[in-house]
């Protein structure tokens, strides 16, 4: 994919318009955060805010803001045979509006982008190239989780949360502090966890404390007792048993296996 022209959270006013009868010569693909209105195959779509759309080579190009001001990202580009067939594989759409959500994962993409395309980086054309697969790899899986069929319409929040319990270890987590946040009984929320990522929320939260115990063995001199103390444990023993539970040897023992091994 080579891109042309790349915009990262453009602002125009409420006057702002797009009228390209024969497109604009290449493929475009456009987020946009505020609402618009799109003419596609002679019939007026109304976009809502947060959604996309990706432009076909060659196809009429209208649009314009629906509100006092119009922001979108954009990306002008070319595309191989290859390249068609990699985002045919992923299912992504031609020449149709789509609602997303929560857009601030792909705009991060394209912010990147825009930098690594106006940077001197020696290999800046390759790491376009791979945050081009990547964007297109996150917006398929967000074109195609089902949020208004599926029983699991909380996902991207149930995403943030098993993000946050990783990255978040030593935090006080417990599934009525969790569920109540999400507005919803404590069985309901353990449901739709399980159902969402095959294993439960405490067994998230204890894996991620292992995590995070097994790098601080091996990258500090920290006392075992110290690291339960980081990984959320109040309590010495507990973290000893659930360590050697999932490890099979204490943290003692682990970390001078670790001596040994190096």
């Amino acid at each position: 994919m080579q891109i042309n022209n790349i915009g990262y959270h453009h602002f125009h006013d409420a006057d702002f318009k797009i009228e390209r009868p024969n497109g604009s010569g290449d493929y475009l693909l456009l987020l946009f955060e505020t609402p618009a209105i799109f003419i596609l195959k002679g019939k007026e779509v109304a976009a809502a805010p947060n959604s996309f759309i990706l432009y076909k080579k060659g196809t009429p190009q209208f649009y314009h803001a629906d509100g006092a001001k119009f922001s979108n990202d954009w990306i002008h580009f070319d595309m191989t045979y290859e390249d068609l067939s990699y985002l045919e594989r992923l299912e992504i759409p031609f020449d149709k509006v789509i609602s997303l959500g929560d857009m601030n994962e792909l705009s991060l993409f394209v912010k990147n982008m825009c930098f690594e395309r106006y940077s001197d980086n020696k290999y800046k054309e390759d790491t376009i190239q791979l945050y081009m697969r990547l964007f297109f790899i996150k917006l398929s899986e967000k074109i195609h989780v089902d949020r208004k069929n599926s029983p699991n319409s909380y996902y991207e929040k149930l995403s943030v949360i098993r993000t946050n319990i990783y990255n978040m270890p030593y935090f006080d987590w417990n599934v009525e502090g969790v569920a109540h946040q999400l507005t919803m009984s404590k069985s309901y929320f353990q449901h739709l966890y399980k159902e969402q990522f095959g294993t439960s929320i405490m067994n998230d939260v204890i894996q991620s404390r292992i995590d995070h115990a097994r790098y601080l063995l091996s990258s500090t001199d920290l006392s075992v007792i110290k690291i339960g103390e980081m990984c959320g444990y109040t309590c010495t023993s507990h973290f000893f048993r659930q360590f050697k539970l999932r490890m099979k040897l204490t943290p003692s023992e682990y970390r001078e296996n670790l001596k040994t091994e190096s």
